[in-house]
């Protein structure tokens, strides 16, 4: 069955179609851009762990850290980080 539509229920159709499609991109970008941040803190808890361990001379447990994610957790309390 055809139906037609008045220009306006177009309109609203058409609207409601770019308001969805508006909303589903600022999603995705909003996913991505919290990974994105996730990995950059990850990288800055990992940076900054290793350069106490430097600091500390327990240059073993860098090596363990880069290597053993539960050791590198450990270390992250460790650390307060």
């Amino acid at each position: 069955m055809n139906r037609v539509l008045t220009y306006e229920q177009e309109t609203e159709m058409r609207c409601r179609r770019a308001r969805e499609e508006a909303l589903e991109q600022g999603i995705e970008q909003g996913i991505e851009q919290g990974i994105e941040q996730g990995i950059e803190q990850g990288m800055d808890r990992l940076g900054a762990l290793v350069g106490r361990l430097i600091d500390a001379g327990r240059l073993d447990d860098a090596k363990r850290v880069s290597e053993d994610a539960a050791y590198r957790e450990a270390l992250l309390v460790e650390f307060g980080l």
